[in-house]
């Protein structure tokens, strides 16, 4: 079973949209794919109380010392667990690092969700140093339309030697799918799926050829 996750220590970054509409995107691509959520707003698991029974399965996992334990245990029953990282909780963050194949780390285009990561890069860097893993990637959420923000945003993060994917655009279809409990790849926003299959095609491609 492979796991990534979405990882910052600052909150409303874009982490649940992310880890929602990926981990929806590959079930919908035929995978066997759940999400574990450490978010205290239990954001994942509103999202499918609002859905369909088809959708994929959601543990909630309250404590850090249970995370590796669920992951054990969900091993082989799943092809991925996406994990929902939850904001300010360093402990969690670790715990999240360690059990992960891909870390991704959601940034918006603003000094105040730049700044945090490096927090998040250095537990990255030091679980590397162990382990030889997990790979990891910052994700450039709700980019502004006709703004250089993004750009910039990118030159400030190559800073940290990790990839630095295109994310999304902030458009208000991300919202409006997680309360109908669906993803934006189920939408008619087609721009908005087509951010959220560019990122998939990444996490499959990462997670299968490291």
């Amino acid at each position: 079973m492979h796991v990534f996750s979405t990882v910052h220590s600052k909150g409303g970054c874009g982490k649940s949209t992310l880890v929602i509409n990926v981990a929806r995107d590959l079930q919908l691509r035929g995978l066997d794919v759940c999400i574990l959520g450490t978010d205290k707003q239990s954001t994942a698991q509103n999202w499918r109380a609002s859905g369909e029974n088809g959708l994929l399965p959601v543990f909630g996992v309250d404590k850090a010392s249970n995370l590796e334990s669920t992951v054990n245990e969900l091993e082989g029953a799943f092809d991925v667990a996406a994990v929902d990282g939850g904001a300010h909780l360093q402990e969690i963050h670790a715990a999240i690092i360690k059990v992960s194949d891909l870390v991704l780390i959601p940034v918006q285009p603003s000094p105040g969700d730049i700044w945090p990561a490096e927090t998040i890069v250095e537990l990255i860097r030091s679980r590397q140093q162990v382990a030889d893993s997990p790979q990891a990637a910052f994700v450039i959420n709700r980019r502004k339309h006709g703004t250089r923000l993004g750009q910039a945003t990118e030159e400030a993060l190559e800073q940290f030697g990790l990839p630095v994917w295109d994310g999304t655009f902030d458009r208000v279809s991300y919202a409006e799918a997680l309360g109908q409990g669906i993803s934006v790849i189920e939408s008619s926003d087609k721009k908005a799926a087509a951010e959220i299959e560019a990122i998939t095609d990444k996490v499959i491609e990462t997670l299968t050829h490291p």
